[in-house]
Order: C-alpha cells, then sequence, then structure tokens
C-alpha cells in the first residue's frame, strides 16, 4: 500500500474504507481514522481523531508519522484472527496430504493416512522440521514402497486384451 502521509485528508480516508471493505468489515466508512503526530519529546505523541469517535467499533485504523497504515485491535480479535489461520493452515495441509495419497491409489484411504500421520509424527522428531516443509508426496511415494500392499499396483488394474 502506498503511503498516505502527502495525500488530503479526503484521499486518505478514501484509501483507509478501500481496505476496510478488503478486509470485510462492515460499514467502513464509520471506522475511526486517527493520525499519530509529534509531541514535545520522543517518549510522547499525540493521537488526533480523523473521523470516527474514541469508542467506536475496533479495529481502529491508525496513520503513523510516515504515513504508512495501521490497524490497531484487541489481542482478543488477534487471538481469532492468528487460530482462523492455524486452522486453514491445518486444513490445507490435510488437504495436500489427501491429494498426495490419492496420486498412488490406495486400497484403504484411512489405513493409508494412518500410517501418513505415523510417518510425519517421526519424522517432525527426529528431523526437526516443520509439517509444512515436508515433501507430502515424497512421504506418500516412501510409504508405497514399504508397504505396497496398502496400494492398487497398475498390473493389478490392467485388463486382458480378450476381455475388452
Amino acid at each position: 500500500m502506498k503511503s498516505l502521509k502527502n495525500l488530503p485528508v479526503e484521499q486518505q480516508l478514501k484509501e483507509i474504507d478501500l481496505v476496510a471493505k478488503r478486509l470485510g468489515m462492515p460499514k467502513p466508512t464509520e471506522r475511526p481514522v486517527l493520525e499519530i503526530k509529534p509531541a514535545g519529546d520522543e517518549k510522547h505523541k499525540l493521537l488526533e481523531l480523523k473521523r470516527g469517535d474514541w469508542g467506536d467499533e475496533q479495529p481502529w485504523f491508525v496513520i503513523d508519522e510516515d504515513g504508512k497504515l495501521l490497524i490497531l485491535s484487541t489481542a482478543e480479535a488477534m487471538m481469532g484472527i492468528m487460530n482462523s489461520l492455524q486452522h486453514m493452515g491445518e486444513e490445507v495441509f490435510k488437504a495436500r496430504l489427501e491429494r498426495a495419497i490419492a496420486k498412488e491409489l490406495p486400497i484403504d484411504f484411512h489405513d493409508v493416512w494412518t500410517v501418513a500421520m505415523h510417518e510425519l509424527q517421526q519424522r517432525l522428531k527426529e528431523g526437526g522440521q516443520k509439517a509444512a516443509s515436508v515433501d507430502l508426496e515424497n512421504l506418500v511415494k516412501s510409504i508405497k514402497r514399504q508397504h505396497p500392499n496398502l496400494f492398487y499396483s497398475l498390473k493389478d488394474l490392467q485388463l486382458d486384451s480378450e476381455e475388452m
């Protein structure tokens, strides 16, 4: 996002409203907007209310001295956002593992999933790496080599030419 420092106040507010809309906030034009201004010394700054009321809904938008847009919110709201991001990351990881397993033609998906989760836990304990950095396709291929009975073989699926 570009700096809001040299923009007229109305343009600053329009830019902030666009950000609020992109964040999915209801009534973006009613959000409080504050500006940080220098004060007498380095330990003190002034907050000037540019729009809204001090008691209005959060988050508050804050324009710092360099013209950067900050969002001031409660710790509870930030914890909710972090929990949502973590949950979303877990869902993406699960979807990636599901695709990697499905590519290798499992006989029983749940059995392969269980072995994959066990193998993943072992790798994470031993290697100290994060789950997101594990190559899931290689993990499943390794499981297929170690436990071929959990997967269909392409030669098992071929039909004789007489059957066609």
